[in-house]
């Protein structure tokens, strides 16, 4: 939407430059990074663009964060620490882009004496807060990943250039009425209760049979998400629910039969997140929760040959990574459909190849291709012909054939071309 962001840009500049106006932080702020830049040798009216510039995105033509894979990527870091570093490298290398009051400008990155600065990490620095609006009930905070690669992005990177993130909010707008700002902790904890966790909705979800396992599965990555970026926000005990629900079947409403009968592999890797949010420290819950939801992974692996590409998780689990010694502890796992690949690593040692199973059906032949319709239609009235004229005279033959047949061919020429 450039001609939504062009309106943006100006206006920003226009509170810029309103330096009468009392407590203005952004003049305030675009005062600071034009000082900053001066003192670094960039031209004046260089860095008051920069200073005035408030719209950073991906690059033009580009779409999204990478947070989103990066999140699931849980065996490229090892703690929390590690993940905070890696992540928002990623969010702010990616959305450094500025879209500022000189359309000239739009999409770049610095240059020139700004080539080694993420001019977009110099106006996040010292945010105390962030808001993100929120005005259907079908999208909440959980339905996509977007919520938290950009909301969640916002208080990694911030936590990560001073130390600690900022209050995340929610501008909740559904219904009528003026709006209410809520804590992001309170709308998402409102969310997890009334959806995810609420028996209802996972009827509504089990009624969609195939479609509403990966519903269950995307709930829970993006769950993981927030939890990666905005750790904040998010509780112990909410894990602990997500659990109590899907694996121990807290409701009594049928999960395991379900989710082996629809899709298994759904329910592997939402246990696999959770194993994931243990292994790394952001869910602290006891060691029988953790063991009980390893033999189910394990089982399921077993069952229905479910594969995970995560070395990391191979060896936490217990699943024989890499090795297929025992029939109930398959060495790999193929990832269920519609969930987000990772790269393979490497394996120390093959795979032995399962048996193949017996081929049952009908052996396919090649046949002749049948001939167009229209030549058979042809060579059926040429037969014709040529009988009619076997049957009659020679002369007689002659004065009748071909003014009727002509016309008879010429059409059916035509009709075929």
């Amino acid at each position: 939407f450039p001609n939504v962001m062009k309106w943006l840009a100006e206006a920003a500049r226009l509170a810029a430059q309103a330096d009468s106006e009392p407590d203005n932080a952004v003049a305030a702020n675009t005062h600071r990074i034009a000082a900053g830049l001066r003192a670094r040798g960039v031209d004046p009216a260089a860095a008051l663009r920069a200073g005035q510039t408030r719209l950073f995105s991906s690059e033009a033509g580009r779409y999204g964060t990478g947070l989103n894979d990066a999140t699931l990527a849980t065996d490229s870091w090892s703690g929390t620490a590690d993940g905070d570093r890696k992540l928002a490298d990623l969010y702010l290398a990616r959305m450094q882009h500025a879209y500022g009051p000189d359309e000239r400008d739009w999409g770049r990155t610095g240059a020139g004496a700004l080539a080694d600065l993420n001019l977009y990490a110099e106006h996040l620095r010292g945010t105390q807060g962030a808001v993100l609006s929120r005005t259907s009930n079908l999208y909440g905070m959980l339905t996509t990943d977007d919520p938290f690669q950009y909301l969640g992005g916002i208080a990694a990177a911030v936590r990560h250039l001073d130390g600690q993130a900022p209050e995340l909010y929610i501008s909740n707008l559904r219904g009528s009425g003026a709006g209410r700002v809520e804590p992001a902790a309170q709308f998402l904890a409102k969310e997890l209760a009334t959806r995810q966790f609420h028996p209802g909705y996972i009827r509504g979800l089990m009624a969609e049979g195939y479609a509403g396992t990966l519903q269950v599965l995307d709930a829970t990555n993006n769950f993981w998400g927030w939890t990666a970026v905005a750790r904040e926000i998010v509780r112990h005990d909410q894990w602990q629910e997500m659990a109590e629900v899907y694996v121990r079947d807290k409701h009594r409403l049928g999960l395991k039969d379900w989710f082996e009968r629809e899709n298994p592999h759904a329910l592997a890797q939402t246990i696999e997140r959770m194993l994931e949010a243990a292994r790394q420290g952001y869910w602290q819950t006891d060691a029988a929760t953790v063991d009980e939801l390893k033999r189910r992974w394990r089982e399921l692996s077993a069952r229905f040959d479910v594969r995970s590409d995560n070395a990391a998780f191979g060896r936490y689990v217990g699943a024989g990574y890499g090795l297929r010694s025992a029939a109930a502890q398959p060495a790999r796992s193929k990832p269920a459909p519609a969930a987000h690949s990772q790269s393979t690593p490497a394996v120390d040692h093959p795979i032995a190849a399962p048996p193949r199973p017996a081929v049952q059906g009908l052996k396919l032949e090649r046949q002749a291709a049948p001939a167009p319709a229209a030549v058979r239609v042809v060579e059926a009235l040429a037969s014709v012909l040529v009988l009619a004229l076997a049957m009659t005279g020679g002369a007689w033959r002659a004065r009748r054939h071909l003014p009727i047949a002509a016309p008879v061919f010429q059409g059916l020429n035509r009709a075929s071309a």
